[in-house]
């Protein structure tokens, strides 16, 4: 059987619930992750990387006297960004500069995550598999870190302002956490001012279609940036996003986005593409169970049946018809990181 067919082959039975992949629900900060595949011959891929770093968060004042340990998570966040290209690209460029065709690039949250979970059999065949000159651009945005996840900075990083608060003054205790969130929109200027222009730099000229994967938190992060950057990219992926954090703020973000002008929403659900999975409850849970908002005003609160998966998803697709769909498995929130990672490859 060819590689391709194989690859083939494990798509379909994964997106049957056919293939049980490791559950990573609880995320694993004891074992260094396996970054071979960074080194790994017979790929398809020729990959790169260059680090960046964040100023650590400008605390607001209610925080910044707070008694606990909360100014602690106020600290600077490093990255560590691969770009794998496409060596049908590459045969014949210098070392020095990848590639000159940049037709299509995913940008992947969770970088070291996702580098884990693949192989080096997913990306010939995605390679292969392929029509000339398409096979997409990778890029995983990680964190110098050894493990599959820094929890502290993409809790920060992944995750919004508030909405209606000053951007400026955005970093705020997550509910039931000691942990800062509201970083979003710093991490979107770092992706648009720092490592969009590494890539084009890379790649030789600005790739003419552009898409971002994220899983839970990164979800969150991807649906954040349609509803109020749409034009950042032209396909997005979001994987069993956490629409439980801070009792449905994304969902106002949500109720928000439909209330712009009409042509501009026309524009976006034309020229957009979004595409969602979930795991296999239909409501999200997190610890305590989520339940409607008690302590905000009746005119901010959010149903409860608007945190439900499956209300959100046929919601959201209905308003964008045709370039909208989702899918749920019969599969942990973990474990929906895997398989939405490659059907998202698979789609792009």
């Amino acid at each position: 059987m060819s590689r391709f067919r194989r690859y083939l082959s494990m798509t379909i039975l994964i997106a049957a619930g056919m293939i049980v992949l490791p559950s990573y629900a609880k995320p694993d900060l004891t074992t260094p992750v396996d970054m071979s595949l960074l080194h790994a011959k017979d790929t398809g891929y020729q990959i790169t990387y260059h680090d960046f770093s964040a100023a650590a968060p400008e605390l607001p004042s209610s925080l910044k006297t707070h008694s606990t340990t909360i100014q602690t998570y106020a600290k600077p966040r490093y990255y560590r960004v691969w770009l794998a290209t496409p060596k049908q690209y590459a045969n014949h460029q210098p070392a020095e500069k990848l590639v000159n065709k940049a037709t299509k690039v995913l940008y992947i949250l969770d970088g070291n995550a996702a580098i884990d979970d693949l192989n080096k059999d997913t990306l010939l065949s995605l390679s292969n598999s392929s029509l000339q000159d398409d096979a997409p651009n990778l890029v995983f945005i990680g964190y110098q870190t050894p493990y599959r996840f820094d929890i502290d900075a993409r809790a920060y990083d992944y995750t919004p302002p508030l909405l209606g608060k000053d951007r400026l003054e955005n970093a705020f205790q997550e509910n039931g956490r000691e942990r800062l969130n509201g970083g979003a929109e710093s991490f979107y200027t770092l992706i648009e001012k720092e490592i969009k222009p590494w890539v084009y730099e890379q790649l030789g000229e600005k790739p003419k279609q552009e898409a971002i994967w994220g899983h839970s938190y990164g979800g969150l992060f991807v649906l954040c940036i349609l509803f109020t950057h749409p034009e950042a990219y032209e396909h997005y992926f979001s994987a069993d996003p956490s629409l439980w954090w801070q009792e449905g703020e994304m969902i106002r973000y949500w109720q928000a986005f439909q209330n712009l002008p009409k042509a501009q929403l026309s524009d976006i659900t034309r020229t957009k593409k979004l595409q969602l999975t979930f795991s296999q409850s239909l409501q999200q849970t997190n610890t305590p169970t989520i339940k409607p908002p008690t302590i905000k005003p009746p005119a901010t609160a959010v149903p409860a049946n608007n945190l439900d998966k499956d209300f959100f998803a046929s919601d959201i697709c209905n308003f964008f018809q045709k370039n909208c769909s989702y899918q749920f498995y019969n599969q942990s929130h973990g474990e929906v990181f895997t398989t939405s990672l490659l059907e998202s490859l698979r789609r792009f």
